[in-house]
């Protein structure tokens, strides 16, 4: 077996710590998600140890289980080398705090994402209503008329936004969307310093939504949280009173996510 062949050809090596680096060495090898026992049989070590050494590794941080109980790298390694294994992580804690906050306040929400100049929904949560007023589940959206993409884009460098903006053409959507880059740049100031963002009637003609930051451990911004479909709201000031759920919901999920915070 691998591990105890490698604790023959050296005796000082400690051997629940060299099953424990095999462990994780294999998860951070894998392209999929692992289940217990292929875990076990990939490092030749028994699946009552694999099981112990995985719930200790999840404790701190170094491997993440999904919600089908099989495991991938955490956050302390996956999450900042592989962004497929952070929003598969983020995809799967959002989704329990999302339904929770939209079953009591009755309102869609969307957790949008970013690569390069594409803002997309990675997760959301609907209404019982029979209609919800917002995008496909993975839709793209327009990083200059959305609320989520002006979050998203708030905190980069000068130069990274220089680039998405001169990436794509800013087409008006409604009467409202702003394609000025200038107007858009000060749009972003704001978003930066106030910590919120609205998409007033700037996507979609009478629609507006709310959105905040969700930040790694680090305060960098990996997401933006909203609450969206909101139909002919007259003034947006009025969204403003969903701001600190969208904060509880927001620091709810990065707290589940970097299960190193509070250590």
């Amino acid at each position: 077996m691998k591990e105890s062949a490698t604790a023959a050809q050296n005796p000082t090596i400690i051997k629940m710590v060299d099953q424990a680096l095999t462990v994780l060495d294999t998860l951070r090898m894998s392209r999929e998600s692992l289940g217990v026992n292929e875990i076990a049989k990939m490092c030749g070590i028994n699946p009552s140890t694999t099981f112990r050494i995985l719930k200790t590794l999840e404790v701190n941080g170094w491997a993440f289980q999904c919600s089908d109980r099989r495991y991938i790298v955490g956050e302390k390694i996956g999450f900042v080398i592989e962004k497929n294994n952070l929003y598969l992580a983020l995809k799967e804690v959002s989704s329990f705090v999302m339904n929770r906050y939209t079953e009591k306040y009755n309102q869609a929400m969307n957790l949008t994402v970013r690569e390069g100049a594409r803002c997309y929904i990675l997760q959301q949560s609907r209404t019982k209503n029979l209609v919800d007023y917002i995008p496909a589940l993975y839709s793209d959206l327009p990083f200059y008329a959305c609320a989520g993409g002006k979050i998203l884009l708030s905190e980069l460098p000068i130069n990274l936004v220089d680039e998405i903006i001169s990436s794509c053409e800013m087409i008006p959507l409604t009467k409202n969307t702003i394609t000025d880059t200038e107007e858009f740049w000060h749009e972003l100031r704001t978003v930066a310093k106030q910590g919120y963002a609205f998409d007033d009637k700037e996507s979609a003609e009478n629609g507006s939504c709310i959105a905040v930051p969700i930040r790694d451990c680090e305060g960098n911004i990996i997401a933006a949280l909203s609450f969206s479909g909101f139909v002919g709201v007259s003034d947006k000031t009025k969204l403003l009173e969903y701001v600190p759920a969208l904060k509880e919901a927001s620091a709810e999920i990065s707290h589940m996510l970097y299960t190193c915070w509070g250590r």
